[in-house]
């Protein structure tokens, strides 16, 4: 009889626990999603402190083509292909720059031209090496931090601005451009199924964010950057579109990777942005201030102390000779 208790109590119990620990799990889950983006991060940090000792901060959000090897030639944005295409390295001719056909020199790496969508670029070209600090996707509890620190410093930046945030922070909105930093414009959704499904769709989203800045500034900014960036997203017809209209496309060559896991560290955002800049005579920049950035204000003065030390002064990007633009017609 005792056995036989037993061989129904056991099971029972095992249903029972399992039963709670699922109902457990669930309410668990439900009680995080509702939790703002830096809630969660913060959350995270202080159960897992030991994931983020050196790789902590960031939400992804959005997929950043790595374009280390983005650079500027002759005022045209080329980026540096992997392997010849077969007709060219069967030949050995590459464009020049120019756009005619010229013969590879010894070490010299093939290049495909990128869409060049800005003004002409003056005949001086300066030596003096310029860092574009760019921020999306705010504002946000971050951005505040992030303009004490650009305060302390002295320095200029550009924020691309979500509009459907910008309605929840107009005061934030406000102090970014009353401190001299370029507003640009990140669309007012951000939502890439439904801005991407045609041109139409896109360029009412971003004129939507527009009306929102215009109401909140009187000012309508021309500057746009493409959520995810131009290369894989943007068509060609869009693109014609905007130019035609008087926008100004602006993507990166430096990418700060602080979008590439849910929390990204602040040495490792540190690492990326001086690692790719040390080479570069014009940096733009990507970071993100949006929600769930908890690590970028710990990481923003050692970038740019780092910077400074490289012989980077710091400019918004509307000083810039010729915008940095991904999308490979």
């Amino acid at each position: 009889m005792e056995h036989r208790l037993r061989s129904i109590i056991i099971p029972l119990m095992k249903l029972f626990f399992l039963s709670f620990a699922f109902f457990f799990l669930i309410q668990t889950g439900m009680y995080i999603s509702q939790l703002a983006p830096e809630k969660r991060s913060e959350l995270a940090m202080n159960i897992f402190p030991w994931l983020f000792t050196h790789e902590v901060v960031a939400m992804a959000g959005e997929v950043n083509y790595p374009i280390d090897d983005v650079t500027l030639t002759q005022g045209i944005i080329f980026a540096e292909q992997q392997h010849l295409a077969d007709a060219e390295a069967a030949s050995g001719r590459v464009l020049d720059g120019t756009g005619r056909n010229g013969e590879a020199g010894s070490g010299q790496q093939a290049t495909t031209p990128i869409l060049s969508i800005s003004a002409p670029v003056g005949a001086h070209k300066s030596s003096t090496k310029v860092a574009y600090l760019t921020f999306d996707d705010g504002p946000s509890d971050i951005t505040p931090q992030v303009l004490d620190i650009l305060h302390r410093y002295g320095i200029e930046a550009t924020f691309f601005v979500i509009g459907n945030q910008a309605e929840s922070r107009p005061d934030t909105i406000r102090r970014i451009h009353s401190e001299g930093h370029l507003i640009g414009n990140h669309t007012y959704s951000h939502r890439y199924r439904q801005i991407y499904a045609s041109p139409l769709a896109f360029i009412q989203d971003l004129q939507q964010g527009e009306e929102v800045l215009n109401q909140l500034l009187n000012e309508r900014p021309k500057h746009v950057r493409a959520p995810g960036g131009t290369l894989g997203n943007m068509s060609s017809e869009l693109i014609k579109q905007l130019t035609s209209q008087g926008y100004v496309l602006h993507d990166w060559n430096v990418d700060s990777k602080d979008t590439s896991a849910p929390i990204v560290g602040a040495e490792s955002i540190r690492m990326q942005v001086l690692r790719q800049a040390a080479d570069k005579q014009n940096a733009v920049i990507l970071f993100h201030d949006g929600p769930g950035k908890i690590t970028l204000p710990s990481a923003l003065p050692a970038i740019i102390e780092g910077l400074k030390k490289q012989g980077f002064m710091f400019k918004s990007l509307d000083h810039i000779e010729r915008p940095v633009v991904m999308y490979q017609n």
